[in-house]
């Protein structure tokens, strides 16, 4: 009897102790996905360091802007119009990668703020030290707009890159103060999360299976609801004109959401950049990116 037992015992052993050693492999693998994703991370642009003045000449000065974390550095270009494009950046990069929108928005006479927000260096750091994908960051973009408003803006024109576009699409969905704003340019939006989040699992190498897990961890470590993030549900919502640049092969933010994005809704445009890589339309093709801009800018009513 007691070698039965002894032996019952060893083949539980046996099996139970590598399910066991998998789910933890699992759960360390997910957590360094979802780190992935969510701990910010420096990203390298053409402009470096870079500023407006350095890179075209422009004069501008650095203003800070009351967000609910704390004071927040923004640069300020100024117009000669009472329109503001308030820009916002991706996760991780600079202010620098505004820059060539500046010189577009310039010639409109359309002032730019090019702002920073939670976790970006200089600017408040969020409890957790996480980015929440734009679920939070868009009362920093609240903050931004206000401050524009304050300062003379009578409308305004948000302009979003990567993650940026996410947290413009959430303040059109929630704020007060998204009646203001007469037009919207998306650069490599994140439209949803399920793209990038595979992305950041393949620089982990997590296994494909495991990918719904580290999607679970990610709501669970920031308390986000990625499906309320999913701007593709509620794509038929946004009523004001939208430019959205995007290129073929962006492997962070797929061509098939922005198409499915601008199929469901008459307001956006769509311009497509072959072959160019995550965020890098105007590098692709300045002169196309340039035109798309500035076409589409013209249609925007001026306030003096």
């Amino acid at each position: 009897m007691r070698r039965r037992r002894r032996a019952a015992a060893i083949v539980c052993v046996v099996i139970v102790a590598p399910t066991g050693l998998l789910a933890v492999v699992a759960a360390v693998a997910s957590l360094r996905a979802s780190n992935a994703l969510l701990v910010p991370h420096p990203v390298a642009t053409r402009y470096g360091q870079l500023d407006p003045t350095m890179a075209y000449g422009l004069p501008f000065t650095t203003v800070h802007v009351a967000e609910p974390l704390g004071q927040a550095p923004a640069w300020y270009v100024r117009g000669r119009t009472a329109t503001w494009a308030v820009i916002v950046h991706g996760m991780g990069a600079p202010q620098a990668e505004a820059l060539p929108m500046l010189p577009l928005l310039h010639s409109q006479g359309i002032a730019a703020l090019v702002i920073t927000y939670g976790n970006d260096p200089g600017a408040p750091r969020s409890p957790d030290g996480l980015s929440h994908l734009g679920a939070d960051e868009w009362r920093d973009l609240d903050a931004a707009v206000g401050y524009a408003v304050a300062h003379g803006a009578a409308r305004v024109v948000l302009v979003g890159y990567s993650m940026g576009g996410e947290i413009v699409c959430n303040f059109l969905r929630r704020s007060a103060s998204a009646g203001r704003v007469d037009a919207v340019v998306l650069d490599s939006p994140v439209l949803e999360w399920g793209g990038p989040l595979a992305t950041a699992a393949a620089r982990t190498s997590l296994p494909w299976p495991l990918v719904g897990a580290a999607e679970r961890v990610v709501s669970w470590r920031t308390a986000v609801d990625l499906d309320d993030q999913d701007q593709l549900r509620h794509s038929t919502e946004f009523r004001v004109p939208m430019l959205l640049l995007q290129a073929t092969a962006d492997p962070v933010t797929p061509i098939a959401d922005s198409r499915a994005f601008a199929t469901r809704n008459g307001n956006v445009q769509l311009v497509e950049f072959p072959d160019a890589g995550h965020a890098e339309e105007w590098q692709s093709d300045p002169v196309q990116y340039n035109l798309a801009v500035r076409s589409f800018l013209a249609g925007v009513p001026r306030v003096d």
